[in-house]
């Protein structure tokens, strides 16, 4: 199951908080977002599902990791250098931190992961072979994916 959280029709554009980003996160994203995951989260493993279901959390790129304030109440812009995935149940060592940003959050400095590694993870945790090949419509082999299984959080 896919959940793509948006507001449509609302000015800013959801998550897209190029600008007056601290209000909205404080007043609009945030406590919506931490309900829903803590919610999710916390009824998944009182029923005994999350060691079966796997939660990821993640978007399309990072955010600039300075304000900028050129924008009415502050903005941050498309940052595909770094930003950061949550991975939960499935396998997942709960607690596991893998990887470091220099101090501005910029650019990693330790451990680097790439969306097609927590792909492959994703594959290795329903047990499929990431590795394996697949055939295009013209019958030419082609990888699953290229990633590599991030084994630092696997259980």
């Amino acid at each position: 199951m896919t959940v793509f959280w948006d507001e449509y029709g609302v000015a800013g554009s959801a998550w897209d908080t190029h600008f007056n980003h601290y209000p909205r996160m404080k007043d609009e994203l945030c406590p919506g977002f931490d309900q829903g995951w803590y919610g999710l989260i916390t009824d998944l493993d009182r029923r005994g599902l999350l060691d079966e279901t796997l939660v990821v959390l993640t978007s399309e790129h990072g955010r600039t990791p300075k304000i900028s304030m050129k924008v009415d109440g502050g903005g941050r812009d498309h940052w595909s250098r770094a930003y950061s995935s949550v991975v939960a149940g499935a396998g997942i060592v709960r607690g596991s931190v893998v990887g470091a940003t220099d101090k501005q959050g910029g650019d990693p400095i330790t451990r680097p992961i790439s969306p097609k590694d927590l792909l492959a993870t994703m594959y290795h945790l329903l047990g499929i072979d990431h590795h394996q090949m697949v055939h295009d419509a013209l019958g030419r082999p082609l990888p699953l994916v290229e990633g590599h299984v991030i084994n630092e959080v696997l259980a």
